[in-house]
């Protein structure tokens, strides 16, 4: 039989990359994590570890036991939150990216207030890099956005991804065949900052030598961005359903091309060592299936005030 201490091991084993690092992390010795690995592995026809490797590499079967693993993992987590009671903080600092904002923080922060009543809330709103930063060095609690820390004092966990598609004006294109890459390059490009999440995640297109676009306008707020396509000056790439209003209104329209996107994942962040951090968690998440993160709400969201204080960079 199967235990949960077991599958503790082989999650931070996977998490933290070897067995050593493990039990430093579970305070417990190696002896003992190789022990409940070994059990874990007895009840597989085949080994949850390729152990031809220098580093703890699961192997396919062992990734699948891995992700039951965080599975159950969690759900023991949130048992012990129905046993005990949460204490909660005089004051939650929640960092958010801007798009988080415009969307699932009007709702979160009511919820928190009708749950948590003397509780004082301090949202900051800057980008990923900003707020990942901030939780690193104490001075936010909590972090919704496009990335995650990897280390043991973390809890990550997966909130969902959103669709990324080019737009424009129709005064810039109004055609609905498929862009060449050629075609699209001949268009200024309005895109986010250095410093945003999406630099990295769209390097290939927007900072690929092989893909010189003609003129660039960079700033650091998405609202901005979409608010300057309106305007004819250039192409953008956005998030779909956060900005589907412009597209219902005719001031964007959805570009067809053969330079195709990757999805935007969004993670909820927070150190390990508060109860009240993973109900927090567990109840953006809830607000994300129920209403939040839908489409049909995503497109009532307004814009208009977040674009105030952007930066924009012309070259």
């Amino acid at each position: 039989m199967f235990t949960l201490k077991q599958l503790e091991a082989l999650y931070w084993v996977a998490t933290l990359g070897t067995f050593e690092s493990a039990a430093s992390y579970l305070n417990l010795t190696q002896s003992t994590i190789s022990k409940r690995i070994a059990e874990l592995e007895a009840g597989f026809a085949s080994p949850l570890f390729d152990r031809t490797l220098r580093q703890s590499v699961l192997t396919p079967q062992g990734n699948d036991v891995r992700d039951i693993a965080e599975q159950m993992l969690r759900l023991h987590d949130r048992l012990k939150l129905t046993a005990r009671s949460i204490s909660t903080p005089l004051k939650f600092r929640l960092g958010v990216s801007d798009l988080v904002a415009i969307s699932l923080l009007p709702e979160l922060l009511a919820t928190i207030v009708e749950r948590y009543p003397g509780i004082t809330l301090e949202p900051e709103i800057d980008l990923t890099k900003g707020l990942l930063e901030r939780l690193n060095d104490r001075k936010i609690d909590f972090v919704i956005c496009p990335r995650l820390l990897q280390h043991p004092q973390f809890i990550n966990r997966r909130l969902g991804e959103i669709e990324l598609v080019w737009m424009c004006s129709p005064k810039t294109n109004n055609s609905d065949r498929v862009l060449t890459n050629d075609e699209l390059l001949k268009y200024p490009l309005l895109i986010q900052s250095a410093g945003s999440i999406l630099r990295p995640i769209l390097h290939d297109v927007i900072d690929n030598p092989k893909l010189p676009f003609t003129k660039t306008i960079s700033c650091n707020n998405m609202a901005a961005l979409a608010e300057l396509a309106t305007f004819g000056l250039g192409i953008t790439v956005l998030p779909k359903a956060f900005f589907s209003k412009y597209v219902a209104d005719g001031r964007l329209r959805i570009l067809n091309t053969e330079m195709k996107l990757p999805n935007l994942e969004y993670f909820i962040t927070y150190r390990n060592d508060s109860v009240f951090f993973e109900e927090i968690a567990q109840l953006s998440m809830e607000l994300v299936v129920n209403t939040a993160l839908g489409e049909d709400q995503m497109k009532r969201v307004s814009f208009r005030e977040k674009t105030t204080g952007a930066h924009v960079a012309l070259k």
